[in-house]
């Protein structure tokens, strides 16, 4: 029964676990499906999506979203009340052929009779859209609205990692959504926008892809469904809903067709607008403004293009691209159209760009590295593997890593949920057993392919690699045990004091976790790691066993480490189903509430007397992707100096004592938080939205957080009003100890500065130590600070002059090591 009850704890249920459960139907009720909403960040969206009430909503074909899924059933839960032309999608499960469906009910079975033994993944792509119902304001008469991603019970989802090679966008008119490119006859049937030529040429470069294409659209002529002209629809997925941000490396324009009822005077100074428009949302793209393909407009484009005195934007002649044979009712392309028209396009792009156009699944041999045994290369070195063209990775196969002698020393297997799990730096649960981490052991970047072994390979070994057919789709893999071989070298001298690391190979290690784990247990003296440029897409993990590491990068904008590690990957939500032996949290300040949420920071360090310097550490989680910290400090004397930690929710969190100098932290939602006591000086501190900049959890005792001379900035789109300091639950920590001296801060601070609650009432604040001294706008000027919250207060000169001095405030000079971490 105890260890019933050690289990339940996960859930914090063991004494409800134990009651009795009457006898009657209920108590034999077949388990609920496990149910998805599209904000969670493991779905991963292409194309205009608007979120909504957790709501994915896309009125554009072409649109996406993928993910892997366990389980032996997929379903998607829509809403189709208001719908009066349902759209389809296609569905392809394990890279299988696209299946045809049609979103006519709010619960659909997408696959069944799956092998529960496997993961899976699923793309669902958007074929069509009725251009002529309502489908810009909401409720919607067409279009996609999706609510729930349903998985069979117990099954849960996984990300489908992939990062396009450019980004690409495509304004356009029934044409570019794919009206009529299946058959000549308008209507949802015969439409296809995955046939279309934006869609093609996207897939040819590995973009991702916004494809917004509206039936009648034109510059001045307004689209059907309620949509309007071409300048009104820009920058928004539907009305009320804003388009994210983007950054296109290009954008493709093509309209002119529907405007031929309008004179050159009235359509030429139209068109110049609007492509003065795409340049200020998008000011470093090439822009391609095509001649529409039956020539309508074509000299007034080319002239506005002309006006435009900017030599990224590019008009671009298709006199010639299709004959009369390429249409499907004589203005819309066919299939065959819409291709010769991607190919033309792409010649095109490929010339002004100097990008590579090629189709997915392309067979040539890869190139691999490391590759060969003349040169030895680092024992914890990634596998990469180079394609001529973009490559997807399958869902099945083996990818082998073997000695010269045959002896298998590590499988990748992409059916096998344990090959998606390893140890990292050498990590212990509280109770003692090693812990295992989600994580990624193949990450596509376009035509590249990375493989993270789970652990590294003895030195002075020679190895060779086989992939299975079929491990990289349309890839006939590598069978020889002769085409991939190498050769690792040796490790430093055991006792080195002064590591090195660089990704491309020629230091000590490739990864900075392997220069960690090479510490001895136990390590009693400095040891210096010097990180070269380059990004390092990682797990990094110093244990308590292991002080006194510092770690040097060749500057914050040079060297970064980075990982989408979060609460869903490795936290408190993931922990749910793991063993408490291996999920317990060590060196818990606050037993109950760390229990599990060490494990989900892209570094994380549990060890005294860390030192870091010229770094950028960037937690790769989208927004609203849950909490996810990018740096987690836990332990005494840390010192943290010019770095950047980049993230939303929870981006640093500080345990112990200590110092941060110099930095930049950007987060939206208590973005420094921990237990204190921190000292942070001469740094910014960026509000990416609403929210909190801080929140601490000291002890009754000990010191919380102390800022001195940090600057207080936000995102563009921060409105005034919107963050405060800081916010604290009086009922669980009413000693929390926030404190601003000399710092300046722009007018989206809130008024009230700080926010309390479990109560809301100062009544119940004595013990609370929210204070400032001398704040500051950007500009230097004195804040009024009249409006604050009641219970904190303002400084005396006195008190600010002791708090501005790190050793007052945690009891340890920290001045001897940041002037040896800034020593060469």
């Amino acid at each position: 029964m105890r260890l019933l009850c050690r289990f339940l704890m996960v859930v914090s249920l063991c004494a409800a676990a134990l009651m009795v459960v009457p006898a009657g139907p209920e108590a034999f009720a077949a388990p609920s499906p496990a149910t998805f909403g599209p904000n969670d960040p493991r779905i991963e969206f292409e194309g205009h999506w608007a979120k909504d009430d957790d709501l994915a909503i896309t009125v554009n074909s072409g649109s996406s979203l993928r993910f892997r899924f366990t389980g032996g059933t997929l379903a998607a839960q829509f809403k189709t009340a208001s719908i009066t032309v349902p759209s389809q999608v296609y569905v392809s499960v394990d890279r299988g052929e696209p299946k045809p469906v049609k979103v006519d009910s709010d619960r659909i079975v997408l696959a069944e009779g799956l092998d529960p033994a496997v993961t899976h993944t699923a793309e669902i792509v958007v074929k069509d859209v009725d251009e002529y119902e309502n489908r810009w304001s909401m409720p919607l008469q067409s279009g996609i609205v999706l609510s729930k991603i349903e998985l069979a019970p117990g099954a849960t989802l996984e990300s489908l990692p992939r990062t396009p090679q450019h980004r690409l966008e495509f304004y356009g008119d029934s044409i570019t959504e794919g009206v009529m490119a299946l058959c000549p006859t308008l209507g949802v049937d015969c439409a296809d926008g995955t046939k279309d030529y934006a869609y093609l040429v996207g897939k040819a470069f590995d973009a991702q892809t916004n494809q917004v294409g509206f039936g009648k659209q034109g510059i001045i002529q307004p689209g059907h469904g309620n949509v309007g002209t071409a300048a009104e629809s820009f920058g928004w997925n539907l009305s009320g809903h804003p388009a994210a941000p983007f950054d296109p490396d290009a954008v493709v324009v093509n309209f002119g067709a529907n405007d031929a009822a309008y004179s050159g005077d009235r359509f030429t100074p139209r068109y110049e607008a609007y492509l003065r428009q795409i340049r200020a949302a998008a000011p470093g793209a090439l822009i391609l403004a095509m001649r529409p393909f039956d020539g309508t407009h074509a000299s007034d484009i080319a002239a506005a293009v002309k006006a435009q005195h900017d030599r990224r934007t590019v008009y671009v002649d298709t006199t010639g691209w299709l004959g009369a044979s390429d249409y499907n009712g004589g203005s819309h392309p066919n299939i065959e159209g819409h291709r010769k028209a991607a190919t033309r396009l792409s010649a095109v792009m490929e010339r002004l760009t100097g990008w590579h156009a090629a189709a997915p699944g392309d067979d040539a041999a890869p190139r691999l590295a490391p590759d060969g045994v003349r040169r030895s290369t680092c024992t914890d070195s990634p596998l990469r593997l180079t394609f001529a063209g973009p490559v997807e990775l399958g869902v099945r196969g083996r990818l082998q890593v073997r000695r010269a002698g045959g002896a298998v020393v590590d499988t990748i297997d992409l059916a096998d949920p344990a090959s998606y799990q390893r140890t990292v730096g050498g990590a212990r649960s509280d109770f003692g057993e090693p812990h295992r981490w989600a994580y990624e052991p193949v990450v596509v970047e376009g035509r590249t392919a990375t493989v993270y072994l789970h652990a590294k390979l003895p030195p002075g070994q020679v190895y060779h690699v086989t992939v299975d057919p079929g491990f990289f789709v349309g890839n006939g893999g590598i069978g020889s045990r002769t085409a991939w071989t190498f050769r690792t070298g040796p490790d430093p001298k055991p006792g080195t004091a002064r590591l090195t690391v660089d990704g491309g190979g020629g230091a000590d290690f490739c990864t900075v976790q392997g220069a960690v784990d090479f510490v001895a247990e136990g390590n009693d003296r400095p040891v210096r790691i010097d990180v070269a440029p380059g990004f390092y897409r990682e797990l990094v993990y110093v244990p308590q066993t292991k002080p006194h590491i510092a770690i040097r990068g060749a500057g914050a904008g040079r060297t970064t480490i980075g990982y989408p590690n979060n609460n869903l990957l490795n936290g408190d939500y993931a922990m749910a189903n793991v063993p408490i032996e291996q999920a317990y949290c060590p060196r818990r300040v606050l037993a109950d509430p760390d229990r599990f949420n060490c494990w989900r920071a892209a570094m994380g360090v549990d060890a005294d007397d860390f030192a870091m310097s010229g770094v950028t550490v960037r937690n790769l989680t989208p927004y609203h992707g849950s909490q996810a910290e990018a740096f987690r400090g836990n332990g005494d004397r840390i010192v943290l100096d010019r770095v950047r930690i980049l993230g939303y929710q929870d981006s640093l969190r500080l345990q112990g004592k200590a110092v941060v100098t110099g930095a930049y932290v950007e987060g939206d939602v208590d973005f420094v938080w921990g237990t204190g006591g921190v000292f942070m000086r001469d740094s910014e501190l960026k509000a990416l939205h609403e929210g909190y900049y801080n929140q601490v959890r000291n002890t009754d005792t000990g010191p919380g957080n102390v800022f001195v001379n940090v600057r207080l900035t936000r995102a563009p789109d921060v409105p005034d009003d919107s963050v405060f300091l800081g916010r604290v639950e009086l009922s669980r920590f009413p000693t929390s100890q926030v404190v601003f001296i000399d710092s300046a801060m722009d007018k989206h601070v809130k008024r009230a500065g700080w926010q309390i609650t479990s109560p809301n009432d100062c009544a119940a604040a004595g013990q609370l130590r929210f204070w400032e001294y001398h704040s500051t706008d950007l500009a230097g000027k004195p804040l009024d600070t009249s409006a604050r919250l009641a219970c904190s207060r303002q400084l005396t000169d006195d008190e600010a002059a002791k708090l501005r001095d790190p050793s007052y405030v945690l009891g340890w000079d920290p001045r001897p090591a940041l002037q040896t971490l800034r020593e060469r």
